[in-house]
């Protein structure tokens, strides 16, 4: 196996438990038919988010962790999958605290225990993962300063150089600013 080569896997694996979670935390988790003083009968429903108010939260700090584990380096992956795996436990807990009350916490256990799982495999592994592209990182420029004509300015910012570079001098930025 690559190295690597289990980022998809743990990725996946944790932002679509995180997105069941999610939906099991807002469905309804337990109901009770009540009777009043006169015969009518009404039924109460409590969503999981009622029942157990920092469960959403949870998840969606999970879903947020597995979601910067993408664009993290590798320093920053390890707290961040840590954090991942820390909600996931949360969700888990809650699930089977609350287990009693249907399928629903049955549901947000089991996306829970696969969020937990998933943020420690990350953080364990998430050191061999190739580091995020550089594509966007500003690039050094090469050779000298960019002459003083304009219209070699204006190339160079259509190229994509800075123009707030040292390498293009203070005479051609005030022409180009003119």
């Amino acid at each position: 196996m690559r190295p690597g080569n289990d980022r998809p896997r743990v990725l996946t694996a944790g932002i679509v438990s995180t997105g069941i979670a999610a939906i099991c935390a807002v469905v309804e988790w337990s109901s009770e038919t009540v009777e009043n003083t006169a015969g009518l009968t009404t039924t109460a429903s409590r969503a999981g988010t009622e029942v157990v108010p920092w469960l959403l939260p949870c998840v969606l700090a999970g879903g947020a962790a597995f979601l910067a584990l993408l664009v993290a380096g590798r320093r920053t992956r390890r707290v961040v999958s840590v954090v991942a795996a820390l909600a996931g436990l949360a969700v888990l807990l809650t699930g089977a605290f609350n287990f009693m009350d249907g399928a629903a916490p049955i549901g947000a256990a089991v996306a829970g225990l696969v969020m937990a799982a998933a943020g420690a495999s990350a953080a364990v592994n998430s050191g061999r993962w190739p580091e995020p592209a550089a594509r966007y990182d500003s690039k050094s420029l090469d050779g000298d300063a960019i002459a003083e004509d304009p219209a070699k300015l204006w190339n160079a910012l259509d190229s994509g150089q800075d123009p707030s570079s040292p390498n293009i001098t203070a005479s051609a930025q005030e022409k180009g600013r003119s």
